[in-house]
């Protein structure tokens, strides 16, 4: 497992959250993504923030900042 970043999404049924350059820890082999639990736990605090979006697609990068 080597550190890098991916994409998350998630789908809400009401609308489609991409979070963009997340860090993770990917397998060379297989490309399998492993997340921190701190990592997961943002993850979750960006979506609750765009449950109740309106729109239906929302792309955003992954930071401190967001949320």
């Amino acid at each position: 497992m080597t550190p890098d970043t991916t994409s998350d999404f998630t789908d809400l049924k009401t609308c489609i959250v991409v979070i963009r350059n997340v860090p993770c820890h990917k397998c060379e082999q297989c490309g399998e993504v492993i997340f921190d639990f701190s990592v997961c736990e943002r993850l979750e605090q960006i979506v609750d923030t765009l449950r109740d979006s309106l729109t239906e697609i929302a792309v955003v990068q992954y930071s401190s900042k967001v949320a």
